[in-house]
């Protein structure tokens, strides 16, 4: 048993600034698009990070398994949704996708969502204190004995004491401790950092630069800064054609970048005859990357489950 990317959505609705409201479409939406019912759901999993009124408690992953009506009905003979929070700054998704394949590839979950995006916690929209854009994003995972699933996870950070990039002085805020944040920004050298795990993913997952030159392998790549995408692609020597990254218009969507990147080749056709996708996921002081395959190395019988983006 594996683990096969069933559907993915992201929303940036302008008419709302939670977290929690973009991330719950962008999940109904992933729902929506695979025609699966959120009953069959058994894990929930956040990789958001800037959430809405700083909040804490409960887990943002509750909050949103609620919204999504995801397991709130117990049934004799049905094994109970859970849900948690995993935050790892901008490479949460990629360390998300793991997690939850150690649950749909050992079939104790048949269905397993996973959300990520980020926000101002005041819910203000376009701040100029705050580099991300907002948004929502949401991939949805089935175990399947068809899909060649997820390899094993490469990772990569910066040596050494680092400093807080992110948090709320609460005795400076006072009684707007609720919608204070500070973000520090251009800290590390995300390049540094992505190619330094894309080499060492790429030498252990066996993938040559002329996989990438072929349409067997793509990479997804998110934004932390301008023309990351055409700049990652130099530095380890595949095609920038190979490389699917985000619109500029959409700006840096933080802990959402895998996502958004992923639906970007989608789009493009890109994953069509792909047998490997690289997932890359970095921010100033660390990077992840993690190859999935959409076939089974082995050819195997497919399940009647439909796929799509």
């Amino acid at each position: 048993m594996s683990t096969a990317i069933v559907s993915a959505a992201v929303c940036t609705d302008a008419d709302t600034g939670s977290y929690f409201e973009l991330a719950a479409r962008a999940g109904a939406q992933a729902l929506v698009a695979a025609e699966v019912s959120a009953d069959r759901v058994g894990l929930v999993v956040n990789a958001g990070v800037f959430r809405d009124s700083n909040i804490a408690e409960p887990a943002v992953a509750a909050l949103i398994q609620k919204r999504l009506e995801v397991g709130l009905e117990y049934a004799t003979g049905r094994v109970p949704a859970f849900s948690f929070d995993l935050l790892n700054g901008g490479t949460g998704v990629v360390h998300a996708l793991m997690a939850a394949q150690c649950f749909t590839g050992l079939g104790d979950v048949e269905y397993a969502l996973i959300v990520a995006g980020d926000t101002h916690p005041s819910t203000e929209r376009d701040r100029e204190d705050f580099p991300y854009a907002a948004s929502g994003a949401a991939i949805l995972l089935h175990s399947s004995d068809s899909a060649g699933g997820f390899g094993r996870i490469y990772t990569t950070e910066t040596p050494g004491a680092l400093a807080p990039t992110a948090w709320a002085d609460l005795e400076a805020a006072g009684t707007g401790g609720r919608t204070a944040l500070t973000v520090r920004t251009e800290t590390g050298d995300p390049l540094a950092l992505a190619e330094a795990a894309l080499r060492e993913c790429l030498a252990g997952e066996g993938l040559e630069p002329s996989d990438f030159a072929t349409g067997d392998a793509v990479l997804l790549a998110p934004a932390p800064v301008p023309g990351f995408r055409e700049q990652v692609a130099y530095r380890i020597g595949v095609p920038s054609a190979a490389v699917a990254g985000i619109d500029p218009f959409v700006g840096d969507p933080y802990s959402a970048g895998p996502v958004h990147a992923y639906l970007s080749a989608a789009t493009q056709g890109m994953l069509d005859e792909a047998r490997a996708v690289v997932f890359l996921a970095v921010d100033d002081t660390s990077a992840a990357a993690l190859v999935y395959r959409p076939r089974a190395l082995v050819t195997t019988s497919w399940s009647n489950v439909k796929y799509t983006i």
